[in-house]
């Protein structure tokens, strides 16, 4: 299972929610907008946090698939005050790519972009 760590909240992928979700839900990766942690919901996936935009509280429809993202080899963890992406195996901002941005999305898509893909 895939480990997730924020800075503030530590979770693995596919680990089972526990409290006021249905024990049939399971956690998910960092929201792409907020970092929080995520849980399928109705075929897609929602965010845990109560304010945010992709919120199981917001009325808007289902956020559709993953982000392909969490099923690969790239991790995102609070870096300061942004967000850093960076690849298993990161050893050091000289020696290996990462990207950064205001949210973890921003982060990957400069990951991305670092490496030429």
């Amino acid at each position: 299972m895939k480990a997730y760590d924020t800075g503030k909240d530590k979770w693995a992928h596919g680990q089972k929610v526990s409290g006021g979700i249905d024990e049939w839900h399971s956690y998910l990766g960092p929201c792409p907008e907020c970092g929080a942690r995520t849980f399928n919901y109705g075929g897609g996936w929602r965010c845990a946090r109560q304010y945010c935009t992709n919120s199981s509280n917001n009325p808007a429809p289902n956020m559709g698939p993953a982000p392909i993202w969490w099923d690969t080899d790239i991790n995102v963890c609070m870096d300061g005050n942004a967000w850093c992406a960076t690849r298993d195996g990161f050893i050091d901002l000289q020696q290996s790519n990462a990207g950064f941005g205001d949210t973890p999305r921003e982060a990957v898509k400069n990951l991305l972009e670092s490496e030429g893909s």
